[in-house]
């Protein structure tokens, strides 16, 4: 059985750094468990690491095969996922600081070229 973040996770990363199988992840501030990766911690250690270091001890909750399909943080989960990768595709990524460099010193050039 895999593990999911819940809406009491206060966003701490403590998870983040403390599991073994490398199954959170962080996008943008929501954290989320990859049920793909994420073991229970088996073979690493007798409890899940992401559930020992959570400081509100509700932030991570176990999900069971009943539990994934009627729980309201589970499709709270789904769908801000959701939402943040259809966000993420309609956004623009906005410019590094090194092409605003470039654009802003290509612009001068071409004024003092001009003259």
């Amino acid at each position: 059985m895999t593990y999911t973040i819940t809406s009491s996770c206060i966003g701490c990363d403590r998870c983040l750094s403390q599991c073994p199988t490398g199954a959170i992840t962080k996008d943008g501030d929501t954290l989320w468990i990859n049920p793909k990766l994420c073991n229970s911690c088996a073979g690493f250690y007798r409890v899940p690491q992401c559930q020992a270091v959570c400081p509100t001890n509700n932030g991570i909750a176990r999900l069971s095969p009943v539990s994934s399909i009627s729980s309201g943080d589970y499709w709270d989960s789904w769908f801000n996922s959701y939402n943040r990768l259809v966000e993420k595709l309609n956004s623009k990524k906005p410019p590094t600081y090194w092409e605003k460099w470039f654009n802003s010193y290509s612009q001068e050039l071409q004024k003092v070229i001009k003259r």
